[in-house]
């Protein structure tokens, strides 16, 4: 027989989650780094007339629940209701140019942590951020730190050696050696002392294998800069037309300045960490929340006006308004409507922050028990931590942790880092157990820096080297992808 199509009525029970405004005020809030936070509550204090800069001191937590149980109590011991002040405050509500007042003075005597770096992306931060990864003594990091900030903005050592050695009262073979490290680092050619060092280190990343460019920038660079095309070509043994090639390669694929590629030289910028991890005097380590740089916000209490009054207000007070022509009582209504609407507003958004201050903190002292060694030593003792690990061990969702990260910056006695570098897989090793990606990544770079470069060892080699020496199970293909990255 022909099927007959009949409409039918099916009900289904679904679960689903249903993003409220607040909710989703709250997801926003966490993910949200300094910078976006302050720029949030900037744009919260001009939208919102009922939320003010808090000018005494005092939890938010506190705030939100001493104005929770106002709203709870009917007693009349400070209701405000002269007719006169509620007239004012419609007149305010009508206003449309609503001015936040000036962030609160900081007192002189505040502890407050140095805790925001100015740069134009600057490349001496950049290259203290690569340094804090891969050194692993205190002496290290503080004759790396030297030297770079005697790097100039091209990306070239401005103070010699010798210089350095007399200051510093360590051993120049020592600093060379810190040197030639912080010339390793991104971009390529930084930390050079001449531009023939500085073009000879970029041919390694360039990956140039042209023992001719590689003469012509060892002994023709003055010859090169002439265009004396003649006398190089005399002394290479090749041809004018090939030395013109090879000087358009130099040209365009070599950089003379290689600090210019970091960051933007017109337009100043601020890192400001969320959050700064310091060492006891004692031992071990405490975190450190950086919201001074963040308006300290609370609820105006002239709100109570308008809450207590609104429909309750006396009829001789709503005639003399309406009569006065400044409100009508269809106005008086939706204006109560309006700051309930803004004070719910007001509200969320403390709570918000104050969880996401809550969240970050919690993670915060998470990693610090858990990756101490690397806060000790250095990026060899890094752990392998997952999101999912942390998460299961605050007992939170790891969307959660992901977003409490995201683009978050964090100041430790290791340098400026992103929280998520607290993070990283593991790899398989020989004891048992794992060993964090970084760590194989700077045992590859270590191996890689001390080969001979005239007979480089392949990945089945380094991936030899690694389960001999360092204990860590790893095929070639991922030695490959390792050394393609670093």
């Amino acid at each position: 027989g022909v099927c007959e199509m009949k409409p039918e009525l099916l009900l289904t029970q679904k679960q689903k989650l249903i993003l409220t405004p607040q909710l989703y005020q709250a997801i926003n809030i966490l993910q949200l780094n300094l910078v976006e936070l302050k720029d949030l509550i900037d744009e919260e204090l001009v939208d919102n007339p009922l939320l003010e800069v808090k000018q005494e001191t005092g939890s938010i937590t506190e705030k939100v629940n001493q104005e929770e149980n106002t709203l709870t109590q009917t007693e009349e011991s400070n209701k405000i209701r002269e007719e006169n002040n509620f007239d004012d405050w419609l007149s305010y509500l009508k206003e449309k140019d609503y001015r936040p007042l000036p962030n609160r003075p900081v007192a002189e005597k505040e502890n407050r942590y140095e805790n925001f770096i100015c740069y134009r992306e600057s490349l001496q931060d950049y290259l203290l951020i690569q340094l804090g990864t891969v050194v692993s003594s205190d002496i290290d990091y503080k004759i790396g730190e030297y030297l770079i900030g005697n790097i100039d903005d091209n990306g070239y050592l401005t103070v010699g050696l010798d210089d350095i050695s007399l200051d510093l009262n360590i051993k120049r073979d020592k600093i060379k050696k810190i040197l030639s490290l912080i010339q390793s680092f991104d971009p390529p050619g930084v930390g050079t002392r001449n531009l023939q060092e500085c073009l000879l280190i970029q041919i390694k990343y360039l990956g140039i294998s042209d023992i001719k460019i590689e003469k012509i920038i060892k002994y023709h660079l003055q010859d090169l800069a002439r265009k004396s095309f003649k006398k190089i070509a005399k002394d290479l043994k090749i041809s004018v037309s090939e030395v013109q090639s090879l000087a358009d390669i130099i040209k365009n694929s070599f950089d003379p300045k290689p600090g210019r590629r970091v960051g933007n030289f017109k337009e100043v910028k601020y890192i400001f960490p969320d959050l700064v991890i310091m060492r006891k005097i004692g031992g071990g380590y405490r975190v450190i929340l950086n919201d001074s740089y963040l308006p300290q916000i609370e609820i105006n209490p002239c709100y109570k006006t308008i809450l207590e009054s609104g429909n309750n207000i006396s009829p001789y007070s709503k005639e003399k308004l309406i009569k006065k022509g400044s409100i009508s009582d269809h106005e008086i209504k939706d204006t109560k409507k309006y700051v309930e609407e803004k004070l719910n507003s007001a509200k969320w958004l403390i709570k918000g922050i104050e969880q996401r201050k809550k969240t970050i903190y919690r993670i915060a002292e998470t990693l610090i028990e858990y990756q101490k060694d690397f806060l000790d030593k250095g990026i060899l003792y890094i752990k392998p931590l997952t999101l999912r690990k942390l998460a299961d061990r605050l007992e939170i969702h790891e969307s959660t942790v992901s977003r409490a990260i995201h683009n978050k910056m964090v100041q430790t006695p290791r340098g400026l880092l992103k929280m998520k570098f607290f993070f990283s897989k593991g790899v398989d090793k020989k004891s048992g157990g794992t060993v964090s990606t970084d760590k194989v990544k700077k045992l590859i770079k270590e191996y890689v820096n001390n080969e001979n470069c005239l007979k480089p060892w392949s990945d089945q080699k380094l991936a030899d080297l690694l389960s001999e020496k360092g204990g860590v199970n790893i095929s070639r293909r991922t030695v490959a992808k390792y050394r393609e990255i670093l």
